[in-house]
């Protein structure tokens, strides 16, 4: 039912909605050329009679009503904005598709009970002012109007001076969300992984949006000469930070392959001298699961092994938590539902955690909120090779337009 043909318009007419860049889309929130992009959006969404809304922060909303527009509304979509240089479904799989599912809906003369809105964020990238899921917290109130003053983007004018220019006169409606004004979000996304694709597997459905805390470990030594001081006496900051690393992977990978992550992004030495023992070394540690017990059991392990390693060294580590973000648990009876639209449309579907941040984890503290994952070739992301199949995007779009007639008679 959802037509391959306009899911390819729509997503490559955003391709090509872009800032130059190096073969990619760069589309960053609340610039001239996000606006284009949100301007085809609603020309897409007036087509099929939708009620076009925009916020005060830039999310936009395309409405189709329901029978009892008291009712709260099912919304589904995710963001339009990307990354620079980045791929032209991250985020925009889950407008298009949910814009897709709505024509399918009109198409059929099906008026839900409910107002299905789509649903545009803006800046979940967070490339503009360096805030992530910046549209979803506005209306999740978590970000206030006080925040307008305080977030900068690089050229020193603040969310509220941009917003300004950005939206000029046109009448904005309130971003904030009261919880009783929708009755669920549905995020579809491509899954930023192999795993779907590996497994040739049609449907993810999103059990959690994982735990992420990132650390910064400082292990200090002492500086010598590469050639006078004996391997036996050396206080070596780079050979404990590499121990330190390969043994931390290795647990990772012993106990917990299939159910966390670790990746260690900068390294660094000093004095950083071809010739000269390292008296410091410092790295990051970003560490993600779906269950917090397991990662309160990879800390524990962390710091066991600072203490055997700095021993074993002869140096000394200092551990600095930088930032932890909760696991968030996607709604049990949404993910039902999907299950069942994927079992009515004879598609194989696996539970999954995302590794990545998305808007749902934001709008599950407003509302019900569910993800489902579609295959993205071999789990490229954030670069201009990012691609999902027309098909799958078809796949996609119907087990959403399933999913809220299902819900809406839930």
């Amino acid at each position: 039912m959802a037509n391959q043909s306009r899911l390819k318009k729509d997503i490559e007419t955003l391709r090509h909605i872009s800032e130059p860049c190096n073969g990619g889309v760069t589309r960053i929130g609340l610039t001239a050329t996000y606006r284009q992009g949100v301007e085809y959006l609603k020309q897409q969404m007036q087509e099929i009679g939708l009620i076009i809304k925009e916020d005060d922060v830039g999310n936009v909303y395309g409405i189709l009503l329901g029978k009892d527009p008291a009712l709260p509304s099912i919304v589904s979509g995710s963001h339009l904005d990307t990354v620079r240089n980045s791929g032209a479904f991250d985020g925009i799989a889950g407008v298009v598709c949910a814009l897709e599912a709505v024509r399918i809906l009109k198409e059929n003369n099906i008026q839900l009970s409910h107002s299905v809105e789509v649903l545009a964020t803006v800046e979940e990238e967070g490339t503009h002012f360096g805030t992530v899921l910046l549209g979803s917290r506005f209306i999740s109130g978590e970000f206030s109007e006080q925040d307008k003053d305080r977030l900068y983007n690089d050229r020193g004018n603040s969310l509220r001076e941009v917003l300004t220019d950005y939206l000029g006169h046109r009448v904005v409606q309130p971003a904030f969300r009261a919880p009783e004004s929708i009755k669920a979000f549905l995020e579809l996304h491509d899954e930023q992984g192999p795993v779907l694709e590996a497994t040739n597997i049609d449907i993810g459905i999103v059990d959690s949006i994982v735990a992420i805390q990132q650390m910064v470990i400082t292990i200090t030594g002492f500086a010598g000469h590469a050639g006078t001081v004996p391997m036996t006496l050396r206080q070596d900051a780079g050979v404990a930070g590499c121990l330190f690393v390969t043994e931390l992977n290795r647990f990772i990978l012993r106990q917990y392959a299939d159910s966390a992550t670790l990746t260690v992004g900068k390294f660094s030495l000093q004095p950083n001298s071809a010739n000269c023992i390292p008296n410091q070394c410092q790295f990051t540690l970003d560490i993600r699961s779906g269950d917090a017990k397991i990662l309160e059991d990879i800390d524990r392990y962390i710091h066991q092994q600072a203490l055997l390693i700095q021993q074993e060294c002869n140096t000394a580590f200092d551990i600095n938590n930088i930032s932890y973000k909760s696991p968030v648990v996607m709604n049990e009876a949404l993910r039902q539902l999907i299950i069942h639209s994927c079992e009515k449309l004879n598609l194989s579907y696996r539970h999954m955690n995302s590794g990545a941040g998305h808007d749902a984890m934001i709008m599950a503290g407003v509302c019900p909120s569910a993800m489902l994952f579609v295959p993205c070739y071999k789990g490229i992301t954030h670069h201009p090779d990012e691609n999902v199949t027309w098909e799958n995007m078809a796949k996609g779009t119907e087990v959403l337009f399933h999913t809220m007639i299902a819900l809406d008679q839930s």
